[in-house]
């Protein structure tokens, strides 16, 4: 597996109402797995990990979520 990588940004822009500050925070890994043995237990793993990948996707959305409405940024603007 490569190291996972997390890339951030922060700036601020006008678009001619106002001022804003934007947040951009992307995540990223990359895991190859195997060699298996034949091609039916491949797609089995694949099923397993596509369900497991759903579970792990939402987890991580949750938290982004949370990291964005709860920034310094988004509590005084509102």
């Amino acid at each position: 597996m490569s190291d996972p990588r997390v890339d951030a940004s922060v700036d601020t822009f006008n678009d001619g109402s106002g001022f804003f500050v934007r947040t951009e925070i992307e995540a990223r890994a990359v895991a190859i797995d195997g060699p298996f043995p034949d091609l039916q237990t491949a797609q089995r793993l694949q099923a397993d990990q596509l369900a497991y990948v759903k579970q792990a996707s939402q987890a991580l959305k949750e938290q982004l979520q949370k990291a964005t409405a709860t920034s310094p940024a988004a509590s005084t603007s509102r």
